[in-house]
């Protein structure tokens, strides 16, 4: 009997320490898209860049493959310096999943932009970002991917019909 009371005690304690820590890193993963959203408006490459690690991969819509902290540094510096302009940028999560060193997170975007000829585009999606714990204890992505919601062929072929 006492050995089946020390086994419960023993489960739901680490159930309860398992639960803080998910919340902790919740709220991690929270204030770190909080700065990425602020980055991406303010055109901020810097802060978006130490975000993430030195190998990183980002597996963008549209777009081939991106392997690398200055190459993803690099095109993150081109858009810096176009005319385009991010004016909303909202992430949700919706998913964590902690694996070792790594946490999965999953979750929906929204974003409006601005750009030459384009006076408001908005767009919205899902995502997946592989966070990976360093050694001072900081997350940073090292693997992420999103793709829009919209399908950009269908409004093609609406806007199409609508002209015939």
């Amino acid at each position: 009997m006492k050995l089946n009371l020390i086994l419960l005690f023993i489960l739901l304690s680490a159930t309860i320490i398992f639960s803080q820590s998910k919340e902790e890193l919740s709220s991690q993963i929270a204030k770190l898209n909080k700065l990425y959203s602020d980055a991406m408006i303010n055109n901020d490459t810097k802060t978006m860049m130490s975000l993430y690690t030195d190998d990183v991969v980002s597996l963008p819509s549209y777009q081939p493959m991106i392997r690398g902290i200055e190459t993803l540094r690099a095109l993150s510096e081109q858009i810096e310096n176009s005319e385009w302009r991010t004016t909303s940028f909202e992430m949700k999560t919706t998913d964590l999943i902690p694996i070792d060193n790594f946490i999965i997170e999953i979750g929906n975007y929204k974003m409006n932009m601005v750009g030459p000829g384009v006076p408001d585009w908005s767009d919205e999606g899902k995502y997946i970002t592989i966070w990976q714990k360093q050694k001072d204890g900081n997350l940073k992505i090292r693997v992420e991917m999103w793709n829009t919601d919209l399908n950009p062929f269908l409004e093609m072929q609406q806007s199409n019909q609508e002209e015939n």
